[in-house]
């Protein structure tokens, strides 16, 4: 299985799936013009779109998916914080956290995060494919799940709490909603001591901040996190 970032930060998030049967888009909250030109303007290769939340960084062009006749899905609690019409909610497929379903070769786990959203969800991904595992989870202040036999981990690494705490320029408001609402790089490090990483190859890092992260430093912390041979991407915004 393939995992490749075509946009990760907080204006705007998306990323593709891909065995050699199933391709899987993951977000979609940049424009669909971007989204069609980041793809090689293949969006109608795609099986589905997976949805996280509701922000717009994630789930912008979801109306234009559904035009596209693209099977988006998402949780209830998503789908009604997005406001969609009736016409639109029928092309949804509403998804709940531990209830499996697949798309093609792929088989879907949801599972719930933790964020500032209606029902936001992670995703675990396995192809019957090639045997692959991949975990996704984005904008979750943590996560309390254990994923055996992973391959792959795409994952928030949203701020450094030091960084945070020196950029006076961010209003107080926005500080207090990154802490509350995002992955800081140290708890991500502790999240990773505890998992069984050895059968793990590679570790992407999601939605770094413009403002309070540092690409190099966050692969170094992790690298020392997790068994050497790893490879870690910072995914690029």
């Amino acid at each position: 299985m393939r995992f490749e970032a075509m946009a990760s930060s907080s204006h705007g998030n998306a990323y593709m799936v891909s065995d050699k049967e199933t391709r899987i888009l993951l977000e979609c909250g940049i424009s669909h013009k971007k989204l069609q030109k980041l793809s090689g303007f293949r969006l109608s290769e795609f099986a589905g779109c997976l949805v996280s939340h509701e922000h717009k960084d994630h789930a912008l062009s979801v109306p234009e998916l559904i035009k596209d006749g693209m099977t988006v899905y998402m949780s209830e609690g998503t789908a009604a914080a997005l406001g969609l019409s009736d016409t639109e909610l029928e092309a949804v497929e509403a998804m709940e956290s531990g209830k499996q379903f697949s798309i093609g070769s792929i088989d879907i786990v949801p599972f719930s995060t933790f964020h500032d959203a209606a029902e936001p969800l992670g995703f675990l991904l396995k192809s019957r494919e090639d045997g692959d595992i991949l975990a996704f989870a984005t904008d979750t202040v943590n996560l309390r799940y254990r994923f055996p036999g992973l391959n792959i981990l795409a994952i928030e690494a949203n701020y450094d709490k030091a960084i945070l705490e020196r950029c006076e320029r961010l209003p107080e408001k926005v500080r207090k909603r990154i802490g509350n609402a995002h992955m800081e790089i140290d708890t991500l490090c502790d999240y990773l001591r505890s998992l069984d990483l050895s059968q793990c190859r590679e570790i992407y890092l999601l939605h770094l901040s413009d403002a309070t992260s540092h690409e190099g430093h966050f692969i170094n912390k992790v690298a020392r996190a997790v068994p050497r041979g790893i490879e870690i991407t910072a995914c690029r915004k």
